[in-house]
């Protein structure tokens, strides 16, 4: 019982976490599919796009403050809207890794080695992994763009429609399963995971650094202190800065839902560019005169902070449009009988 109450109470403080950053996302997306001009963003980001569309997308997103949830549906948006697969896994790839605001806490608590590094890594990761998607996945234009009658009608109500029913429809159920498997993984592994698993070896703590952030949820501005702490402990510069990559990039909600958006095949290509690219750069980092930071002080993990009080109302918010869309379709079907 004790562990069921667990896990429902950490479901709730990373989906509350989460919460702000996914309606913020979402009615961004909305506002993009209702109000920019399809041609537009194919010309910018579209399948024959090529490379100058996946640079775009790099450019575009490694200094947006967006995390890993919030830009979910900011690609669902630009993907319905007529963009290519290479240019949508190469704004996935680069944008949760940093931003304005965590290149600012990571100089501050972690160094300028680390400041430094972070967007160089989102960009290059972003530019491998889109071309590297482009060339496996096919990069074509998204047969599940927006309607033009959708297209016509660019008040209010069309951009809510477009935010909070369709878009999040398209996504809700990978959403939920990768929010239960956070959960699960807040509430199985232990505390003192990290030290004992890594042994003092990199060979060991990079690969495991991978392995833990996968399943978790971490904003990359929350991935500063954690990532800290774990240097505090003896953990090296190369393998802290792997959980920085891979923690906000690549954890279970977003793969979920990023297969949905660009195939299966994509996004294992997807995947293994954000995991080998992460431990190629953190081997970099560790040959890097000065990574370790001196300056380092000592946080809590921003993942397990009570939820402010608009964070909770995010939550409900959300909780009660993601019920309407799993229920919609069992509504359609009873009012078709």
């Amino acid at each position: 019982m004790d562990v069921v109450l667990s896990t429902v109470k950490s479901f709730w403080n990373v989906f509350a976490m989460m919460a702000p950053w996914l309606v913020v996302g979402f009615l961004a997306a909305g506002v993009i599919a209702v109000w920019i001009p399809r041609g537009l963003v194919m010309r910018v980001m579209g399948g024959t796009s090529g490379w100058k569309g996946i640079l775009r997308a790099v450019l575009i997103g490694v200094p947006l403050p967006i995390c890993s949830c919030g830009v979910l549906p900011i690609a669902a948006g630009l993907r319905k809207h007529g963009a290519g697969k290479g240019p949508i896994a190469a704004f996935l790839i680069s944008t949760p890794q940093t931003g304005v605001d965590s290149i600012l806490a990571t100089y501050a608590l972690m160094g300028p080695v680390f400041a430094f590094a972070r967007p160089v890594a989102a960009a290059l990761t972003g530019l491998i992994g889109g071309g590297a998607v482009s060339a496996v996945g096919g990069d074509d234009a998204s047969d599940v763009a927006v309607e033009a009658s959708e297209q016509s009608q660019r008040g209010v109500v069309a951009v809510l429609r477009q935010s909070y029913r369709r878009l999040l429809g398209s996504v809700v159920k990978p959403l939920l399963v990768g929010l239960v498997i956070s959960a699960l993984v807040t509430v199985c592994v232990p505390d003192d995971f990290f030290t004992k698993a890594f042994n003092g070896s990199d060979l060991i703590a990079m690969p495991v650094m991978v392995l833990v952030g996968f399943p978790m949820y971490v904003c990359s501005t929350a991935s500063i202190p954690i990532a800290a702490s774990l240097v505090m402990k003896g953990v090296s510069p190369g393998a802290a800065f792997v959980f920085l990559m891979v923690g906000p990039a690549m954890n279970a909600m977003s793969v979920t839902t990023v297969v949905s958006l660009i195939g299966k095949k994509a996004t294992a290509v997807y995947v293994a560019v954000i995991a080998l690219g992460a431990i190629a750069c953190g081997v970099v980092i560790n040959f890097i005169p000065g990574a370790l930071p001196t300056t380092i002080e000592s946080a809590c993990s921003a993942a397990e902070h009570s939820p402010s009080i608009l964070q909770q109302a995010a939550a409900v918010f959300l909780a009660v449009m993601m019920a309407y869309n799993l229920m919609r379709p069992f509504r359609m079907a009873t009012a078709s009988c």
